[in-house]
Order: C-alpha cells, then sequence, then structure tokens
C-alpha cells in the first residue's frame, strides 16, 4: 500500500494515450478505475486502465501493437468477457490494462464502483481500511476475492447506468425517444456533453417524442424555452452561466413547474437543481458516432428501458 500519488494520474494520462493509437478504432473510451483512480486513496501502486473496445476479440496486429508499448498479454489472468495486458517486471505491476466491451456488464462495474469511491470519502477510507486490515492478516498479499463483499454492497447502491452508441442524429434521438416514454411531470433530466456532442439534438428527440410539435432549437441565447405538451416540456440551457443568485434563479424556477426540464450545461446550477431523475452524458468518437451514457439512481429504470439493449443501437 503507498500513499495516494497525483503522479498515478500523470502515468494513466500517459498510458492512455499510447494506447488508445494502439488499439485503434477497436476503442471507444479508455478510463483510469481502481483505487489509483480515486484522489486522496491509499492504494497498491498500480495503474488499473479499462479499454471500452468495440471487441475483446483482438486482431493479432493490435496485440503485437500494444506488446511493443513494453505489455505483455496476462493469458492466464484474462476472463471470458475480459483480455488483461500487463506492463512491470514483477508485482506490483506497473499498469494493467483491462480491455472489455464498452457498454457491457464489466465497463459499468469498473466505472460505477470507482465513481462511488470518487463521491464519497468516508466509503473510500472504508475500502482502504479493508485493503489494510487484509495484508495485516495475511502478510504481503491478499485475493482480489477478499475485496468481494464490500465492492458487490458498494455496486448494490450505486446509480445504475445505460450505455448506448449512436451512428447518427436520428439515433441518438431514438435514445431519447425510449427515455421520454418514462419521464412525468417535475422530471429533471441533465444533458451534459462538449459542444457539438449532441446534447440539442437528444433534447429535441425527447420532445418529439412527449408531443412537442414547434420547433425545438437550443436555447443558449435565450436561456430557456418552455413547450406546450401534455405534459409541458421546458429546456434550459445554462452555458452563460457560472453559478447563480436568488433573483437568477428565481427567474429558472417557472421552467420546472407542472413540467419535464431538461437542462443542458448543468454544472452552474449543481447545487441549486430540484433532484435529478436522470443524467445524459454525450461525447464524440468521431464526427458521426456518438457515446452516450445514462445514470439514474432508480435501480430499475434504466434497466426496463435499455436493459439488454445492443450498445451499438
Amino acid at each position: 500500500m503507498a500513499d495516494y500519488d497525483p503522479a498515478w494520474a500523470e502515468r494513466f494520462a500517459t498510458e492512455a494515450a499510447e494506447l488508445r493509437e494502439a488499439f485503434g478504432d477497436l476503442v471507444l473510451e479508455i478510463e483510469h478505475v481502481g483505487s489509483t483512480a480515486v484522489p486522496g486513496l491509499a492504494a497498491k501502486p498500480t495503474i488499473d486502465i479499462a479499454v471500452g473496445a468495440t471487441t475483446i476479440d483482438l486482431l493479432t496486429d493490435a496485440v503485437e501493437r500494444v506488446q511493443a508499448l513494453g505489455y505483455r498479454d496476462a493469458g492466464e489472468d484474462s476472463r471470458p468477457t475480459e483480455r488483461r495486458f500487463r506492463k512491470g517486471e514483477r508485482l506490483p505491476w506497473d499498469v494493467i490494462v483491462h480491455v472489455v466491451e464498452w457498454g457491457g456488464p464489466m465497463w459499468r462495474d469498473y466505472l460505477r464502483f470507482r465513481d462511488a469511491l470518487r463521491g464519497d470519502p468516508l466509503l473510500a477510507r472504508e475500502y482502504e481500511d479493508l485493503k489494510r486490515r487484509l495484508l495485516e492478516e495475511g502478510g504481503e498479499w491478499y485475493r482480489g476475492e477478499d475485496k468481494n463483499d464490500l465492492i458487490q454492497h458498494v455496486l448494490a447502491g450505486a446509480p445504475e447506468r445505460a450505455f448506448v452508441r449512436s451512428n447518427s442524429p436520428a439515433e441518438t434521438e431514438a435514445t431519447a425517444a425510449s427515455l421520454a416514454a418514462a419521464l412525468r411531470a417535475g422530471d429533471v433530466v441533465t444533458v451534459s456533453g462538449e459542444l457539438g456532442s449532441g446534447k440539442t439534438t437528444f433534447v429535441r428527440g425527447a420532445c418529439r417524442a412527449l408531443g412537442v410539435t414547434v420547433p425545438v432549437t437550443s436555447p443558449t441565447f435565450t436561456v430557456g424555452h418552455r413547450y406546450p405538451a401534455d405534459p409541458d416540456v421546458s429546456h434550459l440551457d445554462l452555458f452563460r452561466f457560472r453559478g447563480f443568485s436568488a433573483a437568477e434563479w428565481g427567474d429558472l424556477e417557472p421552467y420546472f413547474e407542472d413540467a419535464i426540464c431538461f437542462v443542458e450545461w448543468p454544472e452552474a446550477a449543481v447545487d441549486a437543481l430540484p433532484p435529478v431523475r436522470v443524467e445524459v452524458r454525450l461525447s464524440h468518437v468521431d464526427p458521426t458516432h456518438r457515446l452516450i451514457t445514462l445514470e439514474s439512481p432508480e435501480v430499475t429504470l434504466l434497466d426496463r428501458l435499455f436493459g439488454g439493449a445492443d450498445t451499438r443501437v
């Protein structure tokens, strides 16, 4: 166990850039996972990297490019749904790469567990204390399965996520329409993502499914639109804000009354928003393709809407 080191995040960034190039088009997203990805958490100094790929059936040339970076195929440590590579001469390994299907169960759980620890310092400390206790009881090493009870407990309480890969604006709108079917007056849906990632396209698809017939456009310069439907649908864009005064928030409150409200760029109002039922995040793969992540505290909501769905839409 080593005290948290900010250099771990830097090491991840360096390795991730090289791995993205080595795996090429197989990669959809790369994430820093495991204990070294949680600021402030003491950890075994191994950088765990989850590679969300289109397939774990890697072509020979991709494997060779990864091996040229100093990685070795983990072989016996791989699983049917995960391909592992390791860098380093001895335990603890310098880096472990976990190649999993993007949006699949292992990808989902790696991210949910990491984010649960990031969001709850007490939970992170409980996890650290468990590992220290296991080391005291077992010597230099402990088995990964010895942590399983705590991991499963954390995952049981973590927000659920669904992952969808969109190949066109029409598919982004279709994903939004699926979500809209479960929404009701009073629901708040945040929609995040970099410029041009398809946030307004997503909101447009939801509005159409909810019965909005007028044009749905970005309210960046007007801050908000309220569209007549049953119930009404509000669309806010908070891009220009960096926080809110009481008076400014008072101007926005009517958009939430007796309506389903979609909020783009919600970061500016994170402490002021009513309870959020679904968080939506969009990101680029390339100029045409988008990755859509949906998160909700309701355990059954996303599974009911997207469970078992093909992440490729």
